[in-house]
């Protein structure tokens, strides 16, 4: 049985380790109770979805025809905005929250989409192979038990040539907030009544100087519970680095195409965008991929690891 400590940056210490199964049945839980993203994202990811369609263009990929994969969808509110930008295309939703995914179902069809359809499944046992042509899985790789083995989930089901898209917590551009998890998880240890420990992250984050509320993307609506459960109160999340994310889709025959913040803004994986050392970069620039990765991710500290990368042919 593999074991694991939660929350925060892979390097937190916990009061006890956890199994896989009860990682994944604490989440579900927790989603069932606090669904997310909430109602105030509804149409805000309009812009992402378009800005998918412009770098499939520039790929020569045409979507026609094309199946594509929200793995896992949540509310479905991102997937509502891909279906509409894409309605040349048949997408699917998974979640393992059966509450997400009757509210995924139920906007849908109140929006009259009919070119989207949600199911329950956990990513950690999804058995698909080459099923889809493009796969976003946005906030949800740092959330699975073995964050490595969901990649590689994610690439199998993916056909050669597709593409997935990741939104993943990053190790460096997180480190406020694995201070202020600890934080939270240090004024309510011993408290397990969710409305207290939400009023908890209130109260704290209303009188901490350092409180930034747009640090995070988007920024929080600290009125919303789900939305503090989700930023603050998460039951199992961990910050990746770059250079690990690399590793394992390159590991998977993925090859990284391009690398974005969540607000679609590219952040160039070229070492000489980020250095005005000419030495430093040709020092850099020596590396392996993954290390030259790894340097740009200690530089920029980026909060979103967000990439696009291809699924090579065997």
């Amino acid at each position: 049985m593999t074991t694991h400590v939660p929350i925060g940056s892979p390097d937190a210490p916990a009061p006890r380790a956890l199994s896989d199964s009860e990682i994944v049945r604490s989440v579900r839980e927790m989603y069932r109770r606090h669904p997310f993203p909430p109602p105030q994202r509804k149409y805000t990811y309009r812009r992402h979805a378009a800005s998918v369609r412009q770098f499939l263009e520039e790929r020569g990929i045409d979507p026609r025809g094309r199946r594509f994969g929200d793995i896992a969808c949540g509310t479905g509110l991102m997937m509502l905005d891909y279906a509409r930008e894409f309605p040349e295309t048949t997408f699917v939703g998974y979640d393992l929250s059966e509450t997400s995914v009757a509210l995924v179902n139920e906007t849908l069809e109140k929006e009259a989409v009919t070119n989207a359809r949600a199911y329950v499944q956990d990513i950690m046992t999804l058995d698909l192979e080459g099923e889809f042509d493009y796969i976003v899985s946005w906030g949800t790789i740092h959330h699975l038990p073995d964050s490595e083995k969901g990649i590689g989930i994610l690439c199998r089901a993916l056909k050669p040539g597709g593409i997935l898209r990741t939104g993943i917590y990053g190790y460096y551009g997180n480190w406020e907030r694995t201070v202020q998890q600890e934080i939270i998880r240090t004024i309510t240890e011993g408290v397990t009544d969710d409305a207290a420990r939400i009023e908890a992250v209130r109260t704290w984050a209303r009188g901490d100087r350092n409180y930034k509320n747009y640090y995070t993307a988007p920024p929080i609506d600290l009125e919303d519970d789900n939305w503090v459960v989700d930023e603050f109160l998460h039951v199992w999340e961990q910050h990746l680095r770059l250079r690990d994310v690399v590793s394992w889709l390159g590991a998977q025959g993925m090859r990284v195409l391009r690398m974005t913040d969540y607000y679609d803004q590219e952040i160039s994986l070229d070492v000489a965008s980020h250095s005005g050392s000419p030495a430093f970069v040709a020092t850099v620039e020596k590396l392996p991929f993954e290390a030259r990765c790894h340097v740009i991710d200690m530089i920029v500290r980026p909060y979103w690891l967000s990439l696009f990368a291809e699924k090579l042919s065997a």
